[in-house]
């Protein structure tokens, strides 16, 4: 079965990929597995990734083999199960190895996203550029050893989002004006936890919503916002 990140079941959404998964376990090795991975658009003729929206042109539910335009890749990030066995305590390189143990890549169709073992900054910046380059966002950074647990729908130390857009002079900076707030959640309980961001058209005389803004706040900026507001 697929499901989204929000546990949403898309396994209709995606026969090919339900027909291709046998190939990707390896012969009298896996008996049940959750994985995380992605579904990405894919030009099987020029072996690269398309853009995340031409998965829109698909329906949401339902999809038959013979309607489906645009081909996908399933690309493995991590090995969360394995054969009745939880791995969410296991370190990532342990992780990995079982991951790479017990599947194989079927041309075109799954494949083991491609990492790095980076022991500097300078690495990753460099890596960042390889990735950008490859039509990827940006990188996952996650810690391989030490405190290299899976923690599931939380965010943590033990892994970093890293796009090209959250590093200075890799993109532009926009001045927007908070128009409404969502309450805080969790450790954000008393505070605004997030912001609805809007620009000004003046030809519209009105704000016009752009994006949420929910991340990179420090604790002080969360009371201080909250109190200002």
């Amino acid at each position: 079965k697929v499901f989204s990140r929000n546990m949403e079941n898309n396994t209709s959404k995606y026969p090919d990929v339900i027909d291709m998964l046998p190939k990707a376990l390896k012969p009298g090795k896996v008996t049940s597995c959750i994985m995380d991975s992605e579904i990405v658009a894919y030009d099987c003729e020029k072996k690269i990734l398309m853009p995340f929206q031409s998965l829109s042109t698909r329906s949401k539910k339902d999809t038959k083999k013979e309607d489906i335009k645009i081909q996908v890749i399933m690309t493995a990030f991590d090995l969360l199960y394995l054969n009745g066995e939880s791995l969410l305590q296991k370190p990532l390189s342990e992780r990995r190895r079982l991951l790479f143990e017990n599947f194989q890549e079927v041309e075109n169709k799954f494949t083991f996203v491609v990492g790095k073992d980076c022991k500097s900054v300078e690495e990753i910046e460099t890596f960042l550029d390889e990735s950008i380059k490859g039509n990827c966002e940006g990188l996952m950074v996650k810690t391989l050893d030490e405190d290299a647990t899976y923690e599931p729908s939380k965010r943590s130390l033990n892994w970093l989002k890293l796009k090209k857009d959250y590093l200075e002079g890799m993109g532009d900076s926009l001045d927007l004006v908070p128009i409404a707030a969502w309450r805080g959640k969790g450790k954000r309980t008393g505070w605004y936890g997030a912001y609805l961001c809007a620009c000004y058209n003046p030809d519209e005389e009105e704000f016009q919503t752009v994006c949420k803004i929910g991340t990179g706040f420090s604790d002080e900026n969360l009371e201080k916002f909250y109190k200002f507001f």
